[in-house]
């Protein structure tokens, strides 16, 4: 099933019962979403925002609640219609705060801090193309 071209504007999200959901890009920090409020949306845009063509606009103003991230990734659905099971990035989720989520990424680089990339640099073994 797919949205039909018709239903471009947040005017048109809107009376037809379509959301726009915003995935965090932040992927190995955070992975929260949440629907968009179309309402608060179309009082920074107008409800003539064209989504298709402004998407890329809209993901450089919208900032991620739960770690500050920039640029999410977008899905459209009904509105207020439960997610369905995604595998396990959507089993059970609990999302940490921020101030979690930062110490966390500290502690990964710093333990990363001496080690050599995966990429590049082989440890032994076979060398290709000699």
């Amino acid at each position: 099933m797919s949205i039909s071209p018709e239903v471009r504007t947040l005017d048109d999200f809107r009376t037809t019962g379509r959301s726009i959901r915003a995935f965090c890009s932040h992927y190995f920090v955070c992975s929260h979403d949440a629907q968009l409020r179309l309402d608060l949306l179309a009082f920074h845009l107008g409800w003539s925002f064209d989504f298709y063509n402004g998407r890329d606009r809209l993901a450089t103003r919208l900032r991620c609640s739960v770690c500050g991230w920039y640029h999410p990734t977008f899905a459209l659905g009904h509105a207020n219609k439960a997610t369905g099971f995604a595998g396990t990035h959507s089993a059970g989720f609990d999302p940490l705060p921020a101030d979690t989520l930062r110490h966390l990424q500290e502690q990964r680089t710093a333990a990363m801090a001496g080690e050599i990339p995966w990429v590049g640099i082989r440890k032994g073994g076979r060398k290709f193309g000699r």
